[in-house]
């Protein structure tokens, strides 16, 4: 006599299904991680080149910055340089660099007169760059504030926001944010960098939030 088959099962296999069907990863996912990642590539290190140094290139468009504190120490009177990601390997070793983060049309000091006779292993015999513009972010301060981040002293969980103008960084509680930064927020930019160029306004009605921002003074 053949057995009675139970639903425990077909029943069984059927919730097993739903799990592996719940649990699988489409392709579609895969594709938007990997987007995501490049994305937050870009924004890290922008067009760096962690094999060759970029001042061939000129002004690069947008690359990572850094500013070594061992090579030339922070202090007001002391005019800052930047190097890029593969100086920071090749030349700048143990030294104690500053992450700046991406920096747009910058060209790569490292090795120039700035440096006194520390010269570039990768590009030796560079000019001043005229052209870039550095701000305090060089001295390895940040913000209204002018405190380095992270901060030691800061116990505060505070978000980070960069000015597109000027690129200096800023705390949320320094912009006279008081609640979460809208969903909808992509931009910022400081008080200074408006009154500095009044033309902005014409477009503040655009803006999902206007917040306040201490005076600062300029580097």
């Amino acid at each position: 006599m053949a057995e009675k088959s139970t639903s425990s099962g077909p029943v069984a296999n059927g919730h097993d299904a739903e799990d592996d069907e719940s649990n699988a990863i489409t392709m579609v996912d895969v594709l938007k991680e990997e987007t995501e990642l490049e994305e937050d590539a870009n924004a890290v290190l922008g067009g760096s080149d962690p094999q060759n140094c970029t001042y061939p290139r000129g002004h690069v468009k947008r690359q990572a910055i850094y500013a070594c504190t061992t090579c030339i120490p922070a202090a007001p009177d002391q005019k800052p340089g930047g190097i890029c990601l593969a100086c920071s390997y090749s030349c700048h070793e143990g030294h104690d660099l500053v992450e700046l983060y991406t920096k747009r049309n910058f060209r790569c000091d490292c090795g120039n007169s700035l440096f006194g006779g520390n010269k570039c292993n990768l590009e030796p015999g560079k000019e001043i760059n005229e052209k870039n513009k550095y701000n305090q972010n060089f001295l390895g301060v940040y913000c209204t504030c002018k405190r380095p981040y992270p901060d030691p002293e800061d116990t505060n969980d505070d978000e980070m926001i960069q000015c597109i103008m000027c690129e200096d960084w800023y705390h949320g509680r320094h912009l006279g944010v008081n609640k979460a930064v809208p969903s909808e927020y992509g931009e910022m930019i400081c008080e200074q960098c408006m009154s500095d160029h009044s033309f902005l306004w014409h477009y503040a009605g655009l803006c999902c939030e206007y917040f306040t921002i201490w005076t600062r003074n300029l580097f």
